[in-house]
């Protein structure tokens, strides 16, 4: 059989059965055309967005790039996509499918696709048999992007706010007790906050011939000599402790504020739109390829009918 398929006879079986070959090729090339038709394969048009991502935080050492294509291949967008635009009814794949997932997630990786561009942005596109809906789904998916960091970054101001709220509520409850243990310096002892200023009249006092003053500063600097370095102790804590508080206030306020704030994490520069010419099939492609296989099949089988007639009539012998 090899002997019809080296260049020359290769040729002259073409040759020969050129007439056969080219009704193959022709009806090939209908068929292909018929099946290649709307009626049997339902062109798809494609419609892309280009954004890039902005307002992201820091998450391992991956780029905001890198975050947002994690963020749109996540099994949360591809749900509220199928959700919002009931891809199962769309995609005719029944729920009751016992590999129903499996489909449903196969299907749509084939029509949803998102990749990085050159310029470190994301490039997000949709295949759809309806233009409106291919373009309407690549807005969704850049909405569902949004909402998701929005979520995810809520989710962490609202652990720290939460956090600060923790430490307000201990920190002031430290102060009480302390202003408490202050206060009773001043019930027991007459050790008030600005006893500095106690300290000197009391020393005044001292050299007054006023008895009962003199008495009383003499009582007060007997308290203060036992008491003036736990009260001085306490107050320093208690304004250390003030202090802190007021910083935390600070960065709850922040916190507040990012949680309420309303900002987008996406930055689209090129716009989704409903495609007018369709993305696939290629009928010229499926044709062509259609009647090139068909051709090197039918040559395959011409020559193995060759060989079996060559081989059964045997090699001309000489008389």
């Amino acid at each position: 059989m090899e002997n019809y398929f080296n260049n020359k006879n290769l040729l002259n079986l073409v040759w020969k059965w050129k007439v056969h070959l080219i009704v193959i090729a022709i009806i090939a090339g209908i068929i292909s055309v018929v099946f290649s038709s709307p009626n049997f394969i339902k062109p798809k048009f494609k419609s892309m967005a280009i954004a890039y991502p902005v307002n992201l935080g820091e998450y391992s050492e991956e780029s905001y790039t890198e975050q947002m294509l994690e963020i749109l291949n996540s099994g949360d967008i591809r749900d509220m996509l199928i959700e919002e635009y009931k891809l199962d009814e769309h995609y005719k794949i029944d729920k009751s499918y016992k590999y129903y997932l499996t489909a449903m997630i196969g299907k749509y990786s084939d029509n949803v696709s998102f990749r990085k561009t050159e310029n470190e942005a994301v490039r997000v596109e949709v295949l759809d048999t309806d233009p409106e809906v291919a373009s309407n789904m690549v807005s969704s998916l850049i909405h569902f992007y949004n909402e998701k960091v929005s979520a995810l970054h809520r989710i962490k101001h609202q652990e720290v706010f939460d956090v600060y709220i923790e430490q307000l509520k201990k920190g002031f409850r430290n102060l009480d007790s302390l202003a408490a243990e202050i206060n009773s310096f001043g019930e027991q002892y007459g050790i008030l906050e600005f006893y500095g200023e106690q300290t000197a009249e009391a020393s005044r006092a001292l050299y007054k011939n006023n008895t009962v003053k003199r008495e009383s500063a003499e009582k007060f600097l007997e308290n203060l000599a036992g008491k003036g370095y736990e009260y001085k102790k306490l107050k320093d804590q208690y304004d250390g402790l003030l202090k802190s508080l007021v910083e935390i206030e600070v960065l709850q306020a922040a916190t507040r504020s990012e949680l309420d704030k309303e900002i987008t994490y996406s930055q689209i520069v090129t716009p989704p739109f409903p495609a007018d010419k369709k993305s696939s099939p290629k009928r010229s492609v499926i044709v062509l390829m259609s009647v090139f296989l068909t051709m090197i099949l039918a040559i395959i089988i011409i020559g193995v009918i060759e060989n079996r007639t060559y081989s059964s009539a045997g090699p001309a012998t000489k008389e």
